[in-house]
């Protein structure tokens, strides 16, 4: 059991772990990230997390998405090249998994999960894409966030369908909570210890969100936030944040090290736009996008 204290993401660790950017440098210098992400139901779940990959300084970004999505995407949406996938009932179906190899194809990193939905087809696709990942494709990062975590919770063994040491996670903690099995009043009470524990015993980087988040390694080695901010208390928030893992991660960065400067860049950028919003009530994920060019120069 680690029982170290946690060391602090602060704005030295961060400043260190921003990717360098040569002003020779061109499109493909900087990584190509694929998101797949969105249902009929949280549209806005995909668009956040594409504006964040783009704002993360990714070159390329790829938007794998239900082909309702589409049109409503791509008209407010300039940047992503877009990957449409086959559905059923408004989401992802089973048989859009004849298509994993093409859209991973030359992909610097992947992200799963945002706004997805849980339907059976979704899930199909979900188990589809992570063996092709295991057979075909194994070091290829990747993030795992909201539903694609909660459809992994119903899996038995869930944890031993990712390659060791390759993904980032990204529970809340009822999530995490889906994924241990443990109650939220005992995660709530001892968070350190068990996002250190699970971390090692998955073998993955994790990312607990919350009030002072944690990034905990596969080596036992933890980082804490140490702000707090009530802006993070709306929904899409995590998509944000998912978004720029995704993209640094396809710029090459280590997991843990993705993880813990996606969490300072999107913290800081939650307190710039509070400050221009006037109020964390009234400050929504799409002011924190509109902060991450802010939140990085502050670096």
């Amino acid at each position: 059991m680690n029982t170290s204290t946690p060391a602090l993401i602060t704005p030295e660790l961060a400043r260190s772990l921003m990717p360098r950017r040569a002003d020779d440098a061109h499109k493909g210098s900087f990584g190509r990230a694929l998101i797949i992400a969105g249902s009929r139901q949280y549209t806005g779940a995909a668009k956040l997390a594409l504006q964040a990959a783009s704002r993360s300084g990714a070159g390329l970004v790829f938007a794998a998405i239900p082909e309702p999505l589409h049109a409503p995407l791509a008209a407010s949406l300039s940047e992503p090249i877009w990957l449409i996938l086959p559905t059923r009932n408004g989401a992802i179906a089973a048989e859009a998994g004849k298509i994993i190899p093409t859209i991973l194809a030359d992909k610097d990193a992947v992200l799963v999960g945002p706004g997805l939905s849980q339907t059976e087809g979704t899930r199909a696709f979900l188990l589809t894409l992570l063996e092709h990942l295991r057979g075909e494709a194994p070091k290829l990062p990747l993030a795992v966030d909201a539903d694609a975590l909660n459809l992994l919770s119903k899996e038995p063994d869930w944890h031993k369908l990712l390659l060791p040491e390759c993904a980032v996670l990204t529970p809340h903690e009822m999530e995490f909570s889906r994924l241990t099995g443990l109650p939220l009043s005992e995660i709530h009470s001892n968070r350190e210890e068990l996002a250190t524990r699970y971390a090692q015993e998955w073998q993955q980087t994790l990312i607990l969100k919350g009030a002072h988040t944690l990034v905990c390694s596969p080596q036992g080695e933890c980082r804490l936030l140490p702000f707090a901010n009530s802006v993070l208390a709306h929904g899409g928030t995590g998509d944000v944040l998912a978004g720029l893992v995704v993209g640094l991660l396809a710029q090459g960065l280590l997991p843990f090290d993705a993880a813990s400067l996606a969490v300072w860049l999107h913290a800081r950028a939650a307190e710039l736009a509070m400050q221009a919003v006037g109020h964390p009530a009234s400050t929504l994920p799409s002011d924190i996008l509109a902060h991450i060019g802010a939140s990085m120069r502050s670096l």
